[in-house]
């Protein structure tokens, strides 16, 4: 498994991450690297731009060393090589490594719009191709029509379970890099938001507080609390420790501080005991049960 830094949380995105720092961003990625991350991700809505702005301007001041960094752009008319040029122009020297499609639009031709990304690849603009956030229905029509994916990316946490070894099962099939995000479901693992009101941006309205999931949201809370009490940890470290345990390709961390990057890193090499495991893979399925009815994916979308 490879850790990268996502860099999402970075720079204030559609109501999320409002109150983001510049200072505190640029913090983060230089401690990545002094970590020893050398892999990023992130993409040109984040920020409307600030997240590759802020990666090229920390990563430029270590010429001696080789970094990657993987993108999103969005669906559009424009040509894809146009779109990929305002992100070569933001991240300047440092390598593209992963062009993904970020959100994939309905009533749109995201199939064409994936083989304009796969002619850069073989161009060389690029060295892979992914689709992010894209329903495994899709993605399996995509490769069926004969598209190579080299990535797939999806949030994944005790947040959000939802299709995990359907989807592991396909990427291991066609031979496509399983990469998540979200590994402690936005914050919302931590036990500071119980309710809605506990939160002041776009989180609040996460279908975790909809009626319908709120009992199982905080019986899945609880059930963390629990396990990081009986393991002498926190409740972060549980939720994390949960999602390495999974075993993905590439588990992205999200960090709004140099703090909780560190934890972060110590949390996914915590190793919990397997019946603890069990007892919240169970109360994360008590919660996607619930949420089946009410959306489709972690921002409460439905297709």
């Amino acid at each position: 498994m490879k850790i990268s830094l996502g860099t999402w949380q970075i720079a204030p995105s559609d109501g999320f991450w409002t109150t983001q720092n510049r200072t505190a961003s640029e913090s983060v990625v230089t401690t990545a690297v002094r970590l020893g991350i050398r892999h990023f991700d992130t993409a040109q809505s984040y920020g409307k731009g600030q997240s590759e702005q802020v990666l090229s301007k920390v990563l430029s001041r270590y010429s001696s060393q080789q970094f990657s960094v993987d993108t999103k752009i969005m669906p559009s008319t424009k040509a894809v090589a146009d779109i990929l040029k305002v992100s070569q122009m933001r991240l300047k020297a440092v390598p593209i490594d992963c062009l993904y499609l970020h959100w994939p639009r309905s009533g749109f031709d995201n199939r064409s719009f994936l083989a304009q990304m796969a002619e850069l690849k073989d161009f060389g603009a690029v060295q892979k191709i992914g689709v992010c956030n894209m329903p495994l229905s899709d993605l399996e029509s995509m490769i069926s029509n004969g598209l190579q994916i080299d990535r797939f990316q999806r949030p994944l946490s005790l947040l959000w379970t939802r299709e995990l070894k359907e989807t592991q099962d396909f990427c291991i099939a066609h031979n496509i890099e399983f990469v998540v995000y979200s590994p402690m479901g936005m914050g919302l693992l931590s036990g500071k938001y119980r309710q809605s009101t506990d939160l002041s941006d776009a989180r609040s309205e996460s279908f975790c507080f909809d009626p319908r999931c709120h009992k199982q949201y905080l019986n899945l809370l609880d059930e963390i609390a629990a396990v990081a009490t009986a393991n002498a940890v926190s409740m972060p470290d549980v939720a994390l420790a949960w999602t390495a345990s999974q075993n993905p390709g590439i588990l992205l961390l999200g960090a709004r501080d140099s703090k909780q990057l560190e934890s972060d890193l110590r949390a996914v090499k915590l190793v919990l005991p397997q019946p603890d495991l069990d007892r919240l893979t169970q109360a994360a399925k008590e919660l996607e049960k619930a949420s089946l009815g009410v959306c489709d994916n972690i921002f409460s979308y439905n297709w």
